[in-house]
């Protein structure tokens, strides 16, 4: 799989609309459930991804059961 870079400067149309949009959310309360549902978002993509990489053989469960057992921290 290639990773696509990106090279970004300043604040896309996305990110500058929920930035627009916290204006509102002023309470503890409103924040949480802003990251509750952003948080349900993004692991709703994650799945779909997931499912659509296991349909098309770009994942499998050896490939996971590797990934687990493998030390990711960077050697000093």
């Amino acid at each position: 799989m290639e990773a696509v870079q990106h090279q970004q400067f300043g604040l896309n149309p996305m990110q500058l609309h929920l930035v627009s949009m916290l204006n509102f959310n002023n309470t503890e309360a409103a924040e949480q459930r802003l990251k509750r549902a952003l948080e349900q978002f993004y692991l709703s993509e994650f799945e779909a991804t997931k499912a659509t990489m296991f349909a098309n053989g770009e994942l499998t469960e050896e490939m996971i059961e590797r990934g687990a057992k493998k030390h990711f921290r960077t050697p000093y």
